[in-house]
């Protein structure tokens, strides 16, 4: 029994550092751009900058019940989400948005990415362009 021990504590020691996940507060601003449509979804585009995964490129799709997926390809990786969205009308100037994320996969060194939130943006009246900012807690 006691030989037994000794490798399988071993393995264990080893995998540590692996199921070690780090935790962290990001605040995420994006800039985008409606490129079309894919199916029943508007699909923008644009440039995200974020506190911990640095600068990226983010794929939108919003659907007309305001859910909505996105993915954001960053250097060390893709993050995947979801999104739901409250819109409120903000006379001529366009449309505040209000809602909240769940970030649901990734790949490469965000491949076991997870975290939820909370945005705020404004797009225009003709929902041509949009920019958000999010805040919430990101583990990979």
């Amino acid at each position: 029994m006691r030989r037994l021990l000794v490798p399988l504590s071993c393995a264990v020691l080893a995998a540590a550092p692996a199921l070690a996940r780090t935790t962290k507060t990001d605040t995420v601003t994006a800039t985008v751009h409606k490129t079309g449509r894919s199916g029943t979804a508007l699909v923008y585009k644009g440039t995200v900058h974020s506190k911990v995964f640095g600068k990226g490129q983010v794929t939108e799709y919003l659907y007309g019940d305001l859910t909505g997926k996105f993915v954001i390809k960053y250097a060390k990786g893709v993050v995947r989400g979801k999104s739901v969205a409250h819109l409120k009308h903000a006379g001529n100037s366009g449309v505040d948005v209000t809602g909240t994320y769940t970030l649901t996969g990734g790949t490469k060194s965000y491949r076991h990415v997870s975290g939820h939130g909370t945005f705020t943006g404004h797009t225009s009246q003709s929902l041509q362009s949009a920019s958000f900012r999010q805040r919430g807690k990101v583990s990979f």
